[in-house]
């Protein structure tokens, strides 16, 4: 077996460190809550605390871009994983006192919410440099990255029931706040890509800065469909499985146990498909790849849920709608990653991410209502019909051909951070 280039085992070193972050994020997503509700025995309070996490999480991704840009992607990674080592051990250590206040509870999680909305940020910046030494298509190396999150989405929310259940929620939060510690120490030991040749207009301000960012996004328009498509694919993403799925379960004859079950068949679906679309992805048109699979495999488990009760079908779909939706990501970062200058990836990646995400808070309660109001069958029917109304989108719209055309420019010429393509 030959022996890895310098640039090969940068980007290993950096998806593993990745690899390690996403599996404690997964973990902490089930204990950080699970802890709130046994300390205060209160579901609303559980609920604040998450939406105290997320909230600064969007908001530094969002904000951050432009201090990302400016100090650089790489020390930014390692001095927010290395703050984020103090914020997220400070929870469960403090919890295990016992007289841990609920508003220095919140405050804690609201600070590792923000750190690792930093350090997110920053990684993304990070991977399409590591990407491109490499020598690696983007393609190839964006549906790296998404395999190793939906591996680690698979993995990390069966264990962290296990280890809440062997030691505590508390101390399942220490898992975490260890791998910000193994994350950081791994990207300052391999990587050293993240310092760009900035323009003089990087000198500006940082109000300029972001501002730019904003310019960069209005007029691309690419990037401006792709924000629109998945703040409403979100919304109802999350319906279907904050709402309609515990609905379903809850209305039919199998059990708490079908809702590990479901989780567990998407992703399996997801990381076979992953590992299908990474060997061929270099030879499929992007465009379609990615309409064509968006439209089959979106809105396919809504349809499962309304139109029958029989858990093999809703499972049989919900893998074949994992294997189609594995390469939704990929392409996506790929032709944003190929089209926005390295010197602009911080605010520009945030900004787009912010919006994309901003659906997902709205899916929950639209989707609250509409199992109520409508039944969860007539609900989970229109939710379907309304995401095919939206991912039909790529194949109407001549913004999205540019998809394909990004990926015919293999350099693009550097912007100022004050100017946007056009």
């Amino acid at each position: 077996m030959p022996t890895p280039s310098p640039a090969q085992r940068q980007l290993r070193g950096l998806l593993f460190a990745e690899a390690v972050s996403m599996l404690g994020s997964r973990i902490t997503f089930v204990a950080l809550p699970w802890l709130v509700l046994t300390t205060t025995d209160s579901a609303l309070l559980a609920g604040i605390a998450g939406f105290a996490e997320m909230l600064p999480y969007v908001l530094a991704g969002l904000l951050g871009g432009p201090i990302v840009d400016r100090v650089g992607p790489r020390p930014t990674a390692v001095a927010a994983d290395t703050a984020s080592i103090l914020a997220v051990s400070g929870i469960p250590l403090l919890a295990m006192t016992e007289i841990i206040p609920y508003g220095t509870m919140l405050a804690l999680i609201a600070l590792a919410g923000a750190l690792r909305g930093f350090g997110d940020t920053a990684k993304r910046a990070l991977l399409p440099r590591a990407i491109a030494e490499a020598g690696l298509s983007t393609e190839r190396g964006t549906a790296m990255y998404d395999g190793i999150s939906r591996a680690c989405t698979l993995i990390g929310l069966p264990v962290a029931g296990l280890l809440i259940a062997a030691i505590g929620p508390a101390r399942v939060l220490l898992f975490d706040a260890a791998s910000f510690a193994i994350g950081a120490l791994l990207i300052s030991v391999f990587v050293r890509v993240g310092s760009v040749d900035r323009p003089a207009a990087d000198d500006q301000g940082y109000a300029e800065a972001l501002r730019g960012g904003f310019r960069y996004v209005r007029e691309d328009r690419l990037i401006v469909g792709i924000m629109s498509l998945l703040f409403a694919t979100n919304l109802l993403d999350q319906a279907y499985a904050t709402v309609f799925v515990p609905v379903w379960v809850r209305d039919g004859p199998h059990g708490p146990a079908a809702l590990g079950v479901l989780g567990c068949a998407f992703g399996l679906g997801a990381v076979a498909g992953n590992i299908l679309y990474t060997i061929v992805s270099p030879r499929l048109p992007r465009r379609l790849t990615f309409a064509t699979c968006f439209l089959l495999g979106g809105p396919a488990q809504l349809f499962a849920l309304a139109l029958t009760d029989r858990l093999w079908v809703v499972l049989t779909v919900a893998a074949l709608a994992g294997a189609l939706m594995s390469t939704v990501n990929p392409i996506l970062l790929a032709a944003a990653y190929d089209r926005i200058p390295a010197s602009m990836h911080g605010r520009v990646m945030s900004l787009l991410i912010a919006v994309s995400w901003a659906g997902i808070p709205l899916g929950g309660v639209l989707g609250g209502w509409a199992a109520d109001e409508l039944g969860l069958r007539t609900g989970a029917l229109l939710a379907g019909i309304g995401y095919v109304a939206v991912t039909f989108a790529p194949f109407l719209f001549s913004n999205w051909r540019a998809l394909d055309e990004g990926r015919q420019v293999t350099a693009r010429p550097r912007v100022a951070a004050g100017t946007a393509a056009r």
